[in-house]
């Protein structure tokens, strides 16, 4: 016979652990409980101080850069929102307009969505802390109205200097993307709207900081659609370090459509425009404040008409005159070119007017003048460098009195 025993269960206890195993190894070094906790606290006064110092910091820096751009004349400028990259070194500056202080113009002078401004990397290598920047999409309008509290054509040093000061480290690189430029007159009758589209800028080397022994360490190449089909292109280099202008310029622009400027023809010449194209060609130097060089502009199968208002009436004889005139100009192929000389001093510009009036001449009766540049007239160039001192020449060139035109 079996006897089944009770049955009894066992019940399994896990063993207890010591507190200090509970804790991060790391801490427990510290000592007992209470500076345990003192150091917890701590480290999570320090993490909230960031989070709000990372939070806070875009504002701080909006408020910074708005107050730089205050109290400035004639213009009132600001910017919306600031995302700083501190891994990168670098922030997104989003919405900066300047508008003019009367509040009589309707568009701003000038608007980006977003600018970035960074640190150079690259240029850390040449042992200069610079910066980069790049603004996207600007569109800068120029306003002509009855009035100067009605009209926007420029801003003065003050505001270069101010933006400038704004940015930590000297400017270096620049960048436009897709940039705008209107020529505005909201009180003519059509109004006037120039349009220069497809701006696009790069400006090298600005401060020099790759050391380079060249008179012109510096180089701006600009391109953009005048009047939005046309082509333009510029090429500077140019020495941002001397006291005067010093620079070499190279300067085309190609099918640029006459019409497209029929609003601007009819408010200040009274005419229009049926067709043509516009060309123009330019070389240029400065040299410590004295520049010489060139433009040769060209007119190609224009033909005007009279404005609609003037149609049938004697207003229209005004571009019938016009038509005769420009036949008597015109060479063979049906272009008006001239080419005149340049020179002077920045401050004192000098045009050879009676030289473009016998290039006229020269193309339309005796030999046509052919578009892009004459090698045989470019200005000579700068031959200083920046690490050498300026030529006795050169500063006695820039004291003296602009030179006399140059006689036919």
């Amino acid at each position: 016979m079996h006897v089944l025993a009770p049955h009894r269960s066992v019940e399994f206890r896990a063993p207890k652990l010591a507190r200090s195993h509970l804790s991060a190894p790391w801490i427990t070094r510290w000592g007992n409980r209470r500076v345990r906790l003192a150091i917890e606290a701590i480290l999570l006064g320090l993490a909230v101080i960031l989070a709000v110092v990372w939070f806070s910091a875009p504002y701080f820096a909006r408020d910074y850069i708005n107050r730089g751009l205050s109290g400035l004349p004639d213009y009132t400028g600001r910017v919306e929102w600031v995302r700083l990259h501190p891994l990168t070194a670098s922030a997104d500056i989003y919405d900066f307009h300047i508008d003019k202080k009367t509040g009589e113009v309707p568009v701003h002078f000038f608007y980006s969505p977003r600018w970035n401004v960074s640190l150079q990397w690259s240029q850390i290598l040449h042992g200069a802390g610079r910066a980069s920047v790049t603004i996207f999409d600007p569109q800068v309008n120029l306003v002509a109205g009855p009035n100067s509290d009605q009209s926007q054509f420029g801003i003065s040093g003050v505001w270069i200097d101010a933006i400038k000061a704004l940015i930590p480290w000297r400017v270096n690189q620049i960048r436009i993307h897709n940039g705008d430029v209107h020529f505005l007159d909201f009180h003519a009758d059509p109004k006037v709207d120039l349009e220069a589209n497809r701006i696009e800028l790069a400006a090298e080397n600005m401060s020099n900081s790759q050391g380079l022994k060249v008179p012109l360490p510096a180089t701006i190449k600009i391109t953009a659609c005048p009047l939005l089909t046309g082509t333009f292109e510029m090429n500077l280099a140019v020495n941002f370090d001397e006291k005067y202008a010093t620079f070499s310029q190279t300067f085309q622009m190609e099918h640029v459509p006459a019409a497209g400027a029929n609003s601007a023809l009819q408010k200040y010449l009274k005419v229009r425009v049926k067709s043509g194209e516009i060309g123009l060609y330019s070389e240029l130097t400065g040299n410590k404040g004295v520049y010489h060089g060139y433009v040769k502009p060209f007119f190609y199968q224009l033909e005007f008409e009279p404005k609609p208002a003037d149609e049938g009436n004697p207003g229209a004889i005004w571009s019938g005159i016009l038509n005769t005139v420009k036949g008597l100009f015109e060479n063979d192929k049906q272009a008006i070119a001239t080419q005149t000389e340049i020179s002077g001093r920045i401050d004192q510009p000098k045009i050879d007017t009676l030289g473009a009036f016998f290039g006229i001449l020269w193309n339309a009766y005796i030999e046509a003048l052919r578009p892009g540049f004459d090698p045989t007239h470019s200005p000579p160039k700068p031959t200083d460098t920046v690490t050498t001192p300026q030529s006795t020449t050169t500063e006695k060139e820039a004291t003296l009195p602009s030179p006399p035109e140059k006689k036919k």
